[in-house]
């Protein structure tokens, strides 16, 4: 069997496959409830009474930089090793890959019902496609064509650095600066980042992002506020991401703040600052945009890695 995980900040996925890709069983459970990755992983195999030995590949999707046999989780306080996996997963080889370099597979996967259009154009379908989102944090990962299919290329450009647009958000810059020196994109397009940024334009501890949507679903005109300035940031940065790849086969919105914030992105607010990008403005608007409404596709992606790796090896 194939055991397949995408393993977040927030929240763990995992689902066991046969090995045409059969999903037999799934769960998702809070990545906070575990002190490491091995308890998650008997807590899913116990519950559905799945023997370690039958697992032949696990295809572990890892939010963070995958460069070697252990890999730090970027928001998660894990650290993910092979030996340690082997040795709960004895007859299963075992993979690694970036938890969006697994969305960007996952969204080959996703029916166009799941897909919710911002910008609707025509897409290229022999073309690279940009896969960004945020949720924990901020993930960037994009898919070029390759042998008749596309690739997943997994970045780190979640972490580039913040570009203010104007003088609220170089206010914004300081702030953060001065509360944690260096200031990433991350730092702001992520559920942390949206408790930061309703403290402040508002003064007071920062408010939990479920909150904030909530209040702001309710008409508050403080969470409001703090949602619009997110939405244009955000707008901001899958401009310039834009610009750096291209993705005349469009971009794809994904993560669990994404999701939560999609009747915001329809505003006009993410679409001016995304094409707020001078001369080049018009390349940007050649782009069609998609918000990714399948929670799943980080573990459809691990599965489909898991599946290639298959046909591959």
């Amino acid at each position: 069997m194939i055991l397949a995980a995408d393993i977040g900040g927030t929240r763990c996925r995992f689902l066991l496959a046969e090995t045409d890709g059969t999903i037999a069983a799934e769960a998702a459970y809070a990545s906070a409830g575990f002190p490491n990755l091995e308890a998650a992983i008997d807590r899913f195999m116990d519950e559905h009474q799945t023997g370690r030995d039958h697992i032949e590949l696990a295809a572990l999707a890892l939010a963070g930089p995958v460069t070697g046999d252990c890999v730090a989780l970027t928001n998660l306080p894990w650290l993910v090793c092979r030996r340690a996996l082997a040795q709960r997963l004895p007859k299963a080889n075992i993979l690694f890959v970036n938890d969006f370099q697994a969305a960007a597979l996952g969204v080959l996967e996703v029916p166009p019902e799941r897909l919710r259009p911002l910008r609707e154009l025509p897409a290229r379908p022999r073309a690279r496609k940009l896969v960004l989102g945020a949720g924990t944090g901020l993930g960037v990962a994009y898919l070029h064509p390759a042998h008749g299919g596309h690739r997943a290329w997994p970045t780190e450009a979640g972490h580039m650095g913040f570009a203010p647009a104007d003088a609220l958000q170089w206010r914004l810059a300081e702030h953060l600066r001065r509360r944690h020196g260096r200031v990433s994109w991350e730092r702001i397009l992520s559920g942390p980042g949206l408790a930061e940024l309703h403290a402040f334009l508002h003064g007071g501890a920062p408010v939990e992002p479920p909150a904030v949507i909530d209040a702001a679903a309710a008409g508050d005109s403080e969470a409001e506020a703090t949602i619009a300035l997110f939405v244009r940031l955000y707008g901001a940065f899958c401009g310039d991401a834009a610009l750096a790849w291209q993705p005349a086969g469009g971009i794809y919105l994904t993560g669990g703040v994404t999701t939560h914030i999609a009747p915001w992105l329809d505003t006009a607010g993410f679409l001016e600052a995304y094409a707020d990008k001078g001369r080049m403005a018009s390349l940007v608007n050649r782009f069609p945009i998609h918000i990714v409404m399948e929670p799943r596709v980080g573990l459809l992606g691990a599965l489909r890695h898991a599946l290639d790796h298959q046909v591959t090896s």
